[in-house]
């Protein structure tokens, strides 16, 4: 029987120690204070600004509003990625949204398998109307265009979160606390033409059942090229502590 759980444990040790974490630290040389921005985008097919957050192109017109700026740490039990926050808020009233992306790879590179996006968020407020979609996986770096993306919706004094993936979307049943600071999983699945959602997930070795699934037929094409996110001024708070990995080890591992 020793020996059996020996043997275990070495599976598990062997299984976290190969996960596979693509990008973390994303805030890595900023400080408490300063724009997350170190770069824009001034056309549709501009190169990949590659491991930094940029300002979005639009082709109308650009965005209202300035760069967030980086914040106090979050924390969740058990989750390992640790550094600043994005603080959300402060934009101007006519401005609808503003995007921020964050480079990854330009062409292919992670256009099959299945892919995680893990971060750390806590709404202060949220007066939006409706499901507003806040972090996606974005199949062009430049302009922004999203395929998984999760959303929240005001449930008065709390909040629902949703997943959706191109035109499709699919909620949690479940509400969660304002003021309180939620480990959020993305998981994108290329095979399935899937977006899974797991939120406040217990972080043992075994993935467990989505709090929401979305699938759409023919939705993920593109690679993923940058992970974007959107301030808005109907809501505020923090996020922060990203992870984009390939496996649901990655997420749990140090």
């Amino acid at each position: 029987m020793r020996k059996v759980l020996l043997t275990l444990a070495l599976v598990a040790t062997a299984s976290l120690s190969n996960a596979q974490v693509l990008r973390n630290n994303f805030l890595n040389g900023c400080k408490e204070g300063e724009p997350i921005e170190k770069a824009a985008y001034t056309a549709k097919k501009a190169p990949l600004n590659k491991d930094v957050w940029s300002a979005v192109f639009n082709e109308k017109a650009p965005y209202i509003g300035e760069s967030p700026v980086a914040g106090k740490e979050l924390s969740y039990k058990g989750y390992n990625e640790k550094g600043l926050s994005i603080i959300w808020g402060g934009l101007p009233e006519d401005a609808t949204f503003r995007p921020s992306i964050y480079g990854l790879e330009s062409g292919r590179a992670y256009s099959t398998g299945t892919y995680y996006v893990s971060f750390l968020v806590n709404f202060s407020k949220f007066k939006a109307k409706g499901n507003m979609d806040f972090i996606s996986t974005s199949t062009n770096h430049a302009a922004g265009t999203s395929r998984g993306f999760v959303f929240a919706s005001n449930q008065g004094s709390k909040l629902k979160f949703g997943v959706g993936i191109h035109k499709q979307r699919a909620s949690s049943p479940k509400t969660y606390d304002l003021n309180a600071t939620h480990l959020i999983v993305l998981k994108i699945d290329f095979a399935q033409n899937q977006a899974s959602l797991f939120v406040d997930p217990e972080l043992k070795d075994k993935e467990p059942t989505p709090d929401a699934v979305a699938t759409e037929e023919g939705a993920l094409k593109a690679g993923i090229k940058g992970i974007m996110l959107k301030n808005r001024n109907n809501y505020a708070g923090n996020i922060g502590n990203f992870r984009f990995t390939d496996s649901w080890a990655g997420i749990i591992g140090k």
